[in-house]
């Protein structure tokens, strides 16, 4: 018979201890997915023109937000957005460049109900201090929806959509065939600006140093997916745009001296 011996009490208890100890630790907790909770809108002094093709200089000099995601859901966006916000004494600007497998867009009515298909959104909330905010889209056909909102306890879409026009221009690029959902996109750009005219309900044009709650956000619709994919570069708790609580906060940059 083989011999064997009983090892040291002290060692026996340091095993069960440190086996005791890994057993307690505590689960590591979600890691949530970036998202943009600040950023900067940079002046510009370059000339945009609005054709939906993304090759003015002037965006180059434009602070880059990609940071989209499903936060609620603590993942990203499906599809890659890169988006860019500037301005001057006249306009805010606003761009974005979307992956989209499958475009999808049929309305072509200002202030039309554009969310339900593919779009791309813009919210602004000027003053901490007021329930006032805006909400601005773009769908694929260049069709664009503008909301000035006194408050989320107003109502929203349906008392607000035929009063509104804050004079937004847009123009967007598709790299794909709309509504043709069994071949496979490449993606769209968009290009706009909203005069701060535009903003009057609220102050207007904002002065170098202010700051404004954002979010950029998208509906993406898509046969391949199980339903459509919200996402924002807020961090929102919640799959509810409006939830200015949420929002990131835009710094406006004026010009250099």
């Amino acid at each position: 018979m083989r011999g064997w011996s009983v090892p040291p009490m002290g060692l026996l208890l340091t095993v069960v201890a440190g086996c005791a100890s890994k057993e307690a630790a505590p689960a590591a907790a979600p890691e949530h997915p970036p998202a943009v909770r600040s950023a900067e809108c940079r002046w510009t002094s370059g000339r945009i023109k609005l054709d939906g093709v993304l090759n003015e200089t002037a965006w180059d000099k434009a602070e880059v937000l990609r940071d989209f995601a499903v936060y609620w859901q603590d993942r990203k966006a499906r599809s890659a957005t890169t988006a860019r916000l500037l301005w001057d004494d006249d306009f805010l600007y606003y761009s974005a460049d979307m992956g989209d497998a499958d475009l999808f867009a049929t309305i072509k009515e200002h202030n039309g109900l554009l969310f339900t298909e593919d779009v791309f959104e813009l919210f602004f909330k000027p003053a901490e201090d007021r329930l006032a905010y805006y909400e601005f889209e773009v769908n694929p056909l260049g069709a664009g929806m503008e909301l000035f909102l006194p408050s989320r306890g107003a109502g929203g879409y349906g008392r607000f959509a035929a009063l509104t026009n804050l004079g937004m221009e847009t123009a967007v690029h598709l790299d794909g065939t709309l509504n043709k959902w069994d071949d496979v996109d490449k993606g769209w750009t968009v290009e706009g600006r909203i005069p701060w005219t535009g903003f009057k309900a609220t102050g207007g044009r904002p002065k170098a140093g202010d700051k404004w709650r954002f979010a950029l956000c998208r509906y993406d619709y898509s046969v391949k997916f199980d339903r459509p994919e919200l996402s924002s570069t807020a961090p929102l708790t919640q799959p509810e745009f409006h939830r200015y609580e949420d929002y990131g906060e835009l710094t406006f940059v004026g010009p250099e001296k």
